[in-house]
């Protein structure tokens, strides 16, 4: 009798371990997505700025001219924008945001880097992978818009 005692005992324990483990999973999981979801939130406040929107709209409707003889005020726009793209792509290339989330909140991120690609490659004569991250990212929207 007491030998069946100690089993059912043994089981309950095992079986109220796994269900906490497995609640305490979903947490950290909930948590990082949280997070995870407040960073690209925050990301993506600064990419509507009036100033990084102003260049990314000059640059997506050819206003901003010969990319690579930009005068020095659109340069450094330009380079601020790519860098947040940058940062966006770091975060999804290694997993900590999710690509989907990125695809959904900033949509015309192959646009943009299309547009500037003129800028990238005569900023890659000096510094070789100047927006590689952003690349692979614009790479993971063809695979996503190619799932969908």
């Amino acid at each position: 009798m007491w030998d069946v005692v100690v089993g059912v005992n043994a089981v309950l324990s095992t079986a109220i371990v796994a269900i906490a483990a497995t609640y305490a999973a979903r947490q950290v999981k909930e948590a990082r997505h949280s997070r995870a979801i407040a960073t690209l939130l925050s990301i993506h406040g600064e990419y509507q700025s009036p100033e990084l929107s102003r260049v990314r709209r000059r640059l997506q409707c050819d206003q901003l001219g010969d990319l690579r003889a930009l005068i020095p005020e659109d340069r450094e726009r330009l380079g601020n924008l790519l860098q947040k793209l940058e940062l966006l792509a770091f975060l999804v290339n290694r997993d900590l945001v999710d690509t989907d989330d990125v695809v959904a909140l900033f949509p015309g991120i192959p646009l943009t880097f299309s547009k500037a690609r003129p800028y990238v490659e005569m900023r890659r004569q000096v510094h070789p992978d100047y927006a590689r991250q952003t690349e692979r990212l614009v790479l993971k929207y063809d695979r996503d818009v190619s799932a969908h």
